[in-house]
């Protein structure tokens, strides 16, 4: 079975999340999307509790028995970065294929990545990431495509890429729904979906 991993904040979730999940799945590049919640972490700043975070991804994922929620990453507290976390998952599921879900914005500073646990200057371990497991790139605005045929040229693990001509153009962020949020809290962005909006009302979140 070939498993999309979709980590991130979700600070909050949004309809982005949800359709590239569902492209994927619809294009067969694989058979489900796990969304992994990150615990709070050294290199973001989030505005939402845990708690409140994954409750609005609950929120939103209702309905697709192909979309699964895991609470395993953001119960683990400490966080440790996307290839040790990738590397576990692969322990604990043999049988599972695992593709790393992500946009194109962060695609080029995956070298970089690390365990913030165990980085003393040097050691980066984004370059293992992009050997070892297989990556889905989805469009973000102001972001072009990966350039496949460097990233071959390199050894990595096999890309693919969903993007405007998979339906897929990426026009929702995050940051800019909490910016929306702090001018009129009275309006729900477009990119939140209805529930996860009354949620975000009802538990008064992103207020500044």
């Amino acid at each position: 079975m070939n498993v999309a991993v979709l980590g991130g904040a979700f600070d909050p979730v949004h309809k982005d999340h949800l359709t590239v999940a569902k492209t994927c799945l619809d294009r067969g590049l694989c058979d489900e999307v796990w969304f992994m919640p990150s615990p709070d972490r050294w290199d973001k700043a989030l505005n939402a509790s845990p708690e409140d975070r994954f409750a609005m991804l609950e929120l939103a994922m209702e309905g697709d028995p192909r979309l699964v929620l895991s609470d395993m990453e953001i119960n683990k507290g400490d966080f440790r970065g996307s290839y040790v976390f990738l590397c576990e998952l692969r322990e604990n599921f043999p049988d599972v294929n695992f593709r790393l879900l992500t946009g194109a914005d962060t695609y080029e500073g995956i070298p970089h990545w690390r365990d913030p646990l165990h980085f003393f200057g040097t050691n980066y371990n984004g370059h293992l990431l992009l050997r070892d497991f297989e990556l889905i790139v989805f469009a973000r605005k102001g972001y072009g495509k990966p350039d496949e045929e460097q990233h071959n040229a390199h050894g990595y693990a096999p890309l693919h890429w969903v993007g405007p001509e998979s339906g897929f153009d990426g026009k929702y962020s995050s940051t800019e729904i909490r910016r929306s949020l702090l001018k009129n809290r009275n309006v729900r962005p477009e990119g939140l979906e209805p529930s996860v909006y009354d949620y975000i009302i009802d538990h008064d979140l992103y207020r500044g």
